[in-house]
C-alpha cells in the first residue's frame, strides 16, 4: 500500500489567502490611527494596498503575506512607542512593508 501526499488544493490556498490579506489590512487600519503627518499618508496607501489585495493560490503569496503581517505587527509596536527613534525605525519599516506588497502583487498580475 503506498502512501499518497497532497498539497493542498486551490480552494483552501485561496481562502488562507484572504484570511491573510484580512488580517493584515486590520492591523494596518490599526497603524493608520496611530501614525500622524506625513508618516499617516504612507501608512494609508500601504493599507489601501493591502486591502485590495487579490487573494491567489500562489504558494509564494503564502509566504509573502506571512512576511506583510509581520511587518505590519514591527511597524504597529513602532507607532505604539512614539518616541523620535521609533518613528525612525517605523519609516524603515515601512520601506520594507512597501516592497512586500509589491512583491506580493507580482503573483497576482
Amino acid at each position: 500500500m503506498g502512501f499518497c501526499f497532497s498539497s493542498p488544493d486551490k480552494k483552501d490556498l485561496l481562502a488562507d489567502s484572504r484570511e491573510y490579506v484580512e488580517s493584515n489590512a486590520r492591523v494596518l487600519s490599526v497603524c493608520v490611527e496611530l501614525a500622524e503627518g506625513e508618516l499617516k499618508e504612507e501608512v494609508e496607501r500601504a493599507y489601501d494596498s493591502v486591502r485590495y489585495m487579490t487573494p491567489t493560490a500562489a504558494a509564494g503569496a503564502t509566504q509573502v503575506d506571512k512576511k506583510i503581517g509581520a511587518l505590519a505587527g514591527d511597524l504597529k509596536i513602532a507607532l505604539t512607542k512614539g518616541k523620535d527613534s521609533s518613528l525612525a525605525k517605523a519609516e524603515d519599516i515601512l520601506k520594507n512593508l512597501n516592497i512586500a506588497i509589491a512583491e506580493r502583487n507580482s503573483y497576482t498580475k
